[in-house]
């Protein structure tokens, strides 16, 4: 947030730069050189405002899962516009803001939280489009949904298709609409006891049935992206070199078309980063639903793969076979989950704006299972159009859902241990839970500046379970 502030003041100051530097100098300025100066600095306004406008975005909704969690129904539903709808999996469509916060009460509670009562949404994995216009947007959101009443807790997991508009220069919520991918008991699991769906309430009918119809785990149901996919289906964007100033500029106007370049450059490093977390997250969001075509367009022609212990798949196709022939169909298929859901991302790009790396950590949720996941990946701009060059996602922990990990956890995985087989042997044999192993982190301390020690090359010791 603190990069894309101090980008916005550093466009107002090259403006008003432009401006002190353009009066002494227009005797001497070619008959274009303001303007050209004025539609560069108006264009980094507009890029500017676009990022500004996402974390705005973020806040908002981040602020919806916070009154969400204490019984705020009111806070919440202030959040929305006048004419605003709300969907919350198939109870139907509620209009305006006073039916909604009618429907949360109905739906989750009296106003507040008492005793007993958990009601936690987390807003989690954004991927927000703002128009280029900066008057709407549209994001996807995933929440880990942790709730409890009267001694009796559950747990699941969805998905926000959500729409926004700026009222008058304040963002607000136009639509909200949440898909429930499971909801089950906390003690018998997502596999052996996922609760149906209610259907549209009869105590407060909705104003509008369902916008569709669908049914949670364990069927599964695909929620259509807003967006196409990053690498195939969006045009680069990238900021606009200011054009050159006539041969015959004053030295003050070259010195704010420099300015002008390198606040350019920044901007780039700013989309950069917001692109590269879009590319991350949706990787994760085509995983959930086993959308293998999506996940290898997300790659370089030649990017590897390399997930736990299974080796390097080298290759847009050998990706797509590995994800096809190791797991499964293309496409959700009915009792299946395979959550990856990417949190934690720390993005670091290369101060030419061509490459990048990233660390992540990706809940994974299974039929069986759960664990987690530390990504150390690499990523490329080719064209405007960042791509996955590495991926290397050694495993931390995976275990049952019944046991846990207190007393069951899975090995190391094996290279020869299901088909295909890898190009590549694996780069490095780490061990899991209860083993460990410390990837090793592209990023210096933050603070310190100081690297990372490089981990025990024996991956940690051994650990014995009870």
């Amino acid at each position: 947030m603190t990069a894309n502030k101090h980008t916005a003041t550093a466009v107002a100051a090259l403006a008003a730069m432009a401006g002190v530097c353009g009066i002494p100098a227009m005797a001497l300025a070619q008959p274009g050189d303001i303007a050209k100066l004025e539609a560069t600095v108006a264009a980094y306004e507009r890029d500017v405002t676009v990022l500004r406008s996402r974390e705005v975005l973020e806040n908002l909704q981040a602020s919806y899962g916070y009154y969400m969690d204490k019984g705020l129904w009111k806070q919440a539903s202030a959040l929305f516009t006048s004419a605003a709808t709300f969907e919350f999996g198939q109870r139907g469509v509620y209009v305006g803001r006073s039916r909604i916060v009618k429907e949360m009460a109905d739906l989750f509670g009296p106003e507040g939280l008492r005793a007993g009562r958990l009601n936690n949404y987390m807003m989690l994995q954004p991927i927000i489009d703002v128009a280029p216009d900066n008057r709407t947007a549209k994001a996807r959101w995933r929440s880990d949904i942790e709730v409890a009443s009267d001694g009796k807790g559950q747990w699941g997991e969805g998905e926000y298709e959500n729409e926004y508009v700026n009222d008058h220069g304040v963002w607000k919520i136009s639509k909200l609409h949440f898909y429930i991918t499971v909801m089950a008991d906390y003690d018998k699991g997502w596999r052996d006891a996922p609760i149906p769906m209610e259907g549209p309430s009869t105590h407060f009918p909705p104003d509008r049935p369902p916008t569709e119809v669908y049914k949670s785990l364990p069927e599964v149901y695909l929620p259509a992206y807003h967006y196409k996919n990053p690498v195939t289906g969006t045009p680069a964007d990238i900021t606009a070199t200011p054009e050159p100033l006539g041969g015959n500029a004053a030295p003050e106007l070259t010195q704010v078309w420099n300015a002008a370049r390198a606040l350019g450059h920044r901007i780039d490093l700013l989309k950069a980063h917001a692109a590269i977390e879009k590319v991350q997250r949706a990787y994760g969001y085509y995983v959930d639903k086993a959308m293998w075509p999506d996940v290898a367009d997300l790659y370089q022609p030649d990017g590897t793969l390399e997930i736990g212990g299974r080796g390097v798949f080298i290759g847009k196709q050998r990706v797509l076979e590995y994800l096809v022939t190791g797991l499964g169909p293309i496409g959700p298929q009915q009792g299946q989950i395979i959550n990856h859901q990417q949190f934690q991302g720390i993005v670091d790009v290369a101060p030419d704006g061509k490459t990048a790396k990233g660390r992540w950590t990706a809940f994974v949720m299974g039929a069986g299972g759960w664990g987690d996941v530390t990504y150390e990946n690499e990523y490329v701009q080719e064209d405007g159009i960042w791509k996955i060059h590495k991926l290397r996602a050694p495993f931390n922990m995976y275990t049952s859902y019944k046991e846990g990990w207190e007393f069951v956890a899975t090995p190391h995985t094996r290279p020869d241990s299901f088909l295909p087989p890898p190009d590549l042997p694996p780069t490095v044999i780490s061990l899991t839970y209860p083993s460990f192993y410390v990837e090793p982190y592209h990023y210096v301390n933050p603070v310190t500046q100081k690297p990372m020690p490089k981990p025990n090359p024996a991956a940690g010791g051994m650990a014995p379970m009870r």
